[in-house]
């Protein structure tokens, strides 16, 4: 807001005041001394308030009101106020028409969002990374090794590629991501909280990943159980900050995705995602213990090994698809409720 044409309908003590008013950047508003509006009136019931007056299209004689033949963006902000009419800054993001309308036109539907364009590419975005791309990436790499081993492409282990692929896709999403909300605000939100500090660690790790797979050990190197520890903590680090980050995020005035509806909805990914590590943890050690317990005979221990590897392979395919679907499934309802707000 800045620069704006204002009108305000303040309830002090079931009593309504309407009066114009002038923005200048993002202080409070300016009143007129005059008041140029006709046949005002005014209704207060079950907690709403309605407010409706007339005013000539041109107003010439007073400052800061603009022509109404023409088309403009549309606010509407609701916040309280205290004794003698003082307001207080709105507490939610103000509802905003998407383009701009003529308001001496016929009445129309002309909708509205209360979240700008940009934050809500930002959210979405950072859903489809962390939500999506990084969780797929993470149960490939980590459960299909094995089941892959002797699948290739590109010359390289299919598991590998896999996860190269959704990790970079997760490195674009979050970096383009990132930049949004700076381009929104225009530097550095004061008012944020801690979303910004920890999505600012978290863009620094999603960073620090790939370059630190870059220098990775060959596979017998001495160091490479110290690079794979240290990749296995920085990515688990990232990933944990990365939904702390989307709990704040998701309440901010410039998103505000449902309450509870959103905390909830983020715990069942969260214990959905748990599930399925778990799960397949569980089935990995299961099927090393099922082998162990075999005979001492070789051709029956490698008949054993090929029989474990095949039942294997197909509950972890099946077990992937149905993660995969679910995933999804998270993604679509906080797209759709980003796109609903």
């Amino acid at each position: 807001q800045g620069g704006d044409d204002t009108y305000l309908c303040i309830n002090e003590d079931h009593h309504v005041h309407v009066s114009t008013a002038y923005l200048k950047g993002r202080s409070p508003p300016v009143l007129d001394s005059e008041n140029a509006l006709e046949d005002v009136s005014w209704r207060l019931m079950d907690g709403v308030l309605q407010c409706s007056f007339r005013r000539s299209i041109r107003l010439p004689a007073y400052k800061g009101r603009f022509n109404l033949d023409a088309s403009y963006y549309i606010f509407l902000a609701d916040g309280e106020a205290s004794e003698g009419g003082l307001i207080h800054k709105h507490r939610h993001q103000p509802l905003i028409t998407n383009g701009m309308y003529n308001v001496t036109g016929l009445p129309q539907d002309i909708g509205g969002s209360r979240s700008p364009r940009l934050i809500k590419a930002h959210g979405a975005l950072m859903f489809v990374a962390w939500i999506t791309t990084v969780s797929i990436g993470v149960i490939v790499a980590r459960f299909f090794k094995p089941v892959w081993s002797h699948s290739f492409l590109f010359g390289k282990e299919m598991w590998f590629q896999v996860h190269r692929m959704l990790m970079l896709t997760t490195v674009m999403l979050t970096s383009i991501s990132f930049v949004l909300p700076f381009i929104y605000r225009g530097g550095w939100s004061q008012q944020a909280g801690f979303h910004p500090y920890l999505g600012c660690t978290v863009m620094a790790l999603t960073i620090f990943q790939p370059l630190m797979a870059g220098f990775r050990p060959s596979r017998h190197a001495p160091r490479r159980q110290l690079f794979n520890w240290f990749h296995w903590s920085t990515g688990t680090t990232a990933r944990i900050l990365a939904v702390v980050t989307m709990f704040l995020g998701m309440d901010l005035p410039a998103l505000d995705l449902p309450d509870p509806w959103d905390t909830y909805t983020m715990i069942g990914f969260v214990a959905w995602h748990v599930s399925i590590d778990v799960l397949l943890e569980i089935h990995s050690y299961w099927l090393v213990r099922k082998v162990e317990v075999i005979e001492d005979d070789r051709v029956q221990i490698l008949q054993s090994l090929t029989s474990a590897e095949a039942e294997g392979r197909l509950f972890k395919l099946i077990v992937l698809t149905i993660y995969v679907c679910g995933n999804m499934v998270f993604l679509i309802a906080f797209l759709a409720a980003i796109n609903q707000i």
